[in-house]
């Protein structure tokens, strides 16, 4: 139940962010006191779909051998296919005030800001900071998501989309370098 739990209070939390325990309990299928029993808090649900979340993100980076110089489409493949259940870290406000959640993210982030770092002039610019291109593949997959919930894009191309606008930007093959 706990897996189910935690994914449809993802889902209710990021279609409304202000959703109460009872909306939750609700389209779970499960009674209020029993959800109350696991999370007596509106908070403390938050930050267990937050944790389960980073949960999943440790068990795809462990998989992923940040030594290669294609450890970043490897990364942003698996990532996306987590889906919903990552998104809520990007999505849902105020996470970044839990000082325990920003911390496991900090360390979580660590590792990727390394291979940036390490690729940077090679397959990555060198003129932009290494967390401006974190951020910039963290939209990416925001906006991946978005598309795949909306029906606008494929699982499957979803990956080739945020590497793509990472690696060669949206300006025409044409147009004249700006920076």
């Amino acid at each position: 139940m706990s897996v189910h739990l935690l994914q449809t209070a993802t889902s209710v939390l990021l279609k409304d962010p202000t959703a109460s325990l009872g909306d939750v309990a609700r389209a779970a299928g499960v009674g209020r006191t029993t959800l109350h029993k696991r999370f007596p808090t509106r908070t403390d649900l938050v930050r267990a779909v937050a944790n389960d979340a980073l949960d999943l993100i440790d068990s795809v980076s462990c998989q992923v051998d940040f030594g290669s110089d294609d450890a970043i489409e490897d990364l942003m493949t698996r990532l996306v296919a987590l889906g919903p259940r990552v998104e809520f870290l990007l999505r849902f406000p105020g996470l970044e005030r839990d000082e325990e959640l920003r911390t496991r993210i900090e360390e979580m982030d660590r590792p990727v800001l390394d291979l940036i770092t390490r690729l940077q002039g090679t397959k990555l610019r060198r003129d932009l900071p290494a967390w401006w291109i974190l951020h910039t593949l963290y939209a990416g997959l925001f906006n991946a998501w978005e598309a795949i919930n909306y029906g606008r894009l494929a699982p499957l191309d979803a990956p080739r989309f945020v590497l793509t606008t990472v690696f060669e930007g949206v300006a025409s093959a044409g147009a004249t370098d700006r920076t």
